[in-house]
């Protein structure tokens, strides 16, 4: 019998899984608070910017018969998700972030593999245009507040979903990283972002910025909610037998003070609980620099995916994003090669660490999420760009806070392909902070 005290917008992915399979509540009632957890609190946060009530409840509706049947797609059969505004949703209008919209006739490759789980579709998130930039201050469809910070920015550009999770409308949701743009809003937001090995997920149906480093990742408050929506299984891992590195590249790059206490508080625990951390530098790595190589080539890849979408509605672009695409579109072959280049230097040159080390640990972001009212600093990315360098999997992991304490967050990278075992350790590492 399904009891009526619980706030079911506080489950995560798993939990929403044990409750659902226990008659705790069902997928409709689920759906139903959400959906009104939604329209209390999104007015100010602004992170949804379309919601799907009628579909999502003939959804969940479906969900239940099909429980009620014994025909339950997979155990995440029921379980409410929001998906970042460039991702395809049959039936459901895709902006891009962009001044403009259209209708998909079918679902992207990630979404219709989540459907035939039986996942709930709760509508889009708010993004930053055209996924280039990480504040998602949208000039179409608004800004996106932090939920744990007022006026401050969620980060981006999934922030729109990283909001959403960590302000408890939905237990997860989809975002795209194309140089860090599921771990930046993590990290903002207090919650948990991966960014798998790439591939892992098809990105067919997702409006593409960058073929060489989009990447699909998913956003929640857990590990585990992570590895149940990942559809992977966990493996028991000692942490302490694990080879684990320090980034000396990051480790003496310029940081706010927060983040640098938090992060050598967090290697000090690691420490005091048996881990050996090592360190490895890359030769001759600038974050700053290897970041604008990244920039440069999202910019002039953006300039021809987009291009199409210009030709029907220049307007739907701002003179900001059109600044940046024009630049992409006049930069010289031989400044893209150049950029390819390193971004194949850096890739071989981490793998190459991966040999000797299992995990690679750095923070997530140079600084703490800051208000609008503040200038943007340039180097958001700089500590998280390298994964999608490398193609390897990453994820960002929030460190205990307290009172008027700022989100930090800590990244975990991995070699390719071992996204079981990052997420493994991952879980290990989460346990140990939140028991510290």
């Amino acid at each position: 019998m399904e009891t009526k005290k619980e706030d079911l917008t506080l489950l995560g992915v798993k939990d929403a899984v044990t409750a659902l399979k226990k008659g705790v509540c069902s997928s409709e009632r689920l759906i139903e608070t959400c959906l009104a957890k939604i329209k209390s609190n999104n007015g100010k946060m602004n992170g949804f910017i379309h919601v799907e009530i009628e579909q999502a409840t003939r959804d969940a509706l479906q969900s239940d018969n099909r429980r009620k049947n014994g025909t339950l797609l997979s155990p995440l059969d029921g379980v409410p998700l929001a998906v970042k505004d460039n991702i395809d949703i049959l039936g459901q209008p895709t902006t891009n972030g962009l001044g403009m919209h259209w209708i998909p006739s079918k679902d992207a490759a990630i979404v219709k593999l989540l459907r035939n789980k039986g996942i709930v579709f709760l509508g889009k998130t708010n993004m930053h245009e055209a996924a280039l930039g990480a504040t998602t201050d949208n000039p179409h469809h608004g800004k996106c507040f932090n939920p744990l910070l007022e006026g401050h920015t969620p980060g981006g550009s999934s922030g729109g979903s990283g909001a959403v999770v960590s302000g408890y409308l939905c237990p997860a949701a989809l975002g795209t990283d194309t140089m860090g743009s599921v771990r930046v809003p993590a990290a903002y937001c207090g919650i948990v972002g991966f960014k798998p090995t790439k591939n892992f997920w098809s990105t067919a149906g997702v409006t593409p910025l960058s073929v060489t480093l989009d990447t699909i990742g998913p956003l929640a408050r857990s590990v585990s909610d992570i590895a149940f929506l990942s559809g992977l299984t966990l493996k028991n891992i000692d942490i302490k037998s694990c080879n684990v590195a320090s980034l000396e590249n990051f480790d003496y790059a310029e940081m706010e003070d927060e983040i640098k206490l938090g992060y050598e508080e967090t290697k000090k625990l690691l420490l005091d609980s048996g881990v050996s951390i090592g360190q490895v530098r890359l030769s001759d790595y600038d974050p700053s620099s290897a970041r604008r190589a990244g920039l440069l080539v999202s910019e002039v890849e953006a300039c021809v995916l987009l291009e199409d979408f210009r030709l029907k509605s220049q307007e739907a672009f701002s003179p900001e994003l059109q600044t940046m695409l024009d630049f992409g579109r006049r930069a010289p072959a031989s400044r893209y090669f150049n950029a390819i280049q390193k971004i194949q230097t850096l890739k071989r040159e981490l793998c190459s660490i991966f040999q000797k080390q299992k995990f690679v640990i750095t923070p997530t972001t140079p600084q703490t999420p800051f208000p609008f009212s503040k200038d943007t600093p340039t180097n958001q990315a700089d500590f998280t760009a390298l994964a999608n360098f490398c193609g390897c999997p990453a994820i960002s992991l929030p460190l205990k806070r307290s009172g008027e304490e700022k989100p930090v967050g800590l990244q975990i990278m991995a070699r390719p392909g071992s996204d079981i075992d990052l997420l493994s350790f991952a879980l290990g590492i989460e346990k140990l902070i939140s028991n510290n």
